[in-house]
């Protein structure tokens, strides 16, 4: 079982430019994956394109196939109830992915994989719904303890902000600059090292 000593010390690495942001999100998702005992772990941000809403993963480690793995964007408007669960309940619970209500928009991507179960927790920056972490039970079904919700949440309270700068080129900190609402799909498409000059 991963520790959460693990979570700080890659934590760590990222912020003393040891490792990149690629090299971050995969052993973050191998991290959350031991963790939480499930077949796959992921990392998924937000963005609003004319559509709707759009999910995009940043990282899918499969402990299946030992790897990390390439997942296309959701972009379809029913994800919409999927987001507005997780901004009203701050995570879905589904033992039964496949008929699981707000899971309906990834029918096709649960199909696709054999996904049985699945537990998202949103997590936030500044109060901002940024995105979320996802486990994925293949092949088998997995009836999400309350520890294992905990624990996820507690990561997400743990990482977020590591992740968000992981996921995005630089951004201004200046009070009110964080939270680029404008242009989500800049934060998941254009992942930059971090400035190691300190300013």
């Amino acid at each position: 079982m991963a520790d959460s000593t693990d979570l700080q010390t890659i934590s760590g690495r990222l912020e003393r430019g040891e490792i990149d942001n690629a090299e971050f999100l995969e052993q973050f998702t191998r991290y959350v994956a031991a963790a939480m005992g499930c077949s796959r772990a992921g990392v998924w941000v937000f963005s609003d394109t004319d559509p709707g809403h759009v999910l995009r993963c940043l990282a899918m480690y499969d402990a299946t196939l030992d790897h990390m793995v390439t997942v296309g964007d959701m972009v379809d408007t029913d994800v919409s109830v999927y987001f507005e669960t997780l901004l009203k309940d701050g995570s879905i619970v589904a033992p039964d992915a496949l008929a699981h209500p707000a899971m309906q928009a990834c029918r096709q991507y649960l199909s696709d994989l054999d996904v049985r179960s699945s537990l998202d927790v949103c997590f936030s920056v500044n109060g901002v719904l940024f995105g979320t972490f996802s486990c994925e039970q293949i092949g088998s079904r997995m009836e999400w303890s309350q520890r294992q919700i905990q624990r996820l949440r507690k990561i997400g309270s743990r990482a977020s902000l590591t992740l968000m700068h992981a996921a995005s080129a630089p951004l201004d900190t200046a009070p009110g600059a964080l939270w680029d609402t404008g242009s989500p799909s800049r934060l998941a498409t254009l992942p930059m090292p971090l400035d190691s000059s300190g300013s």
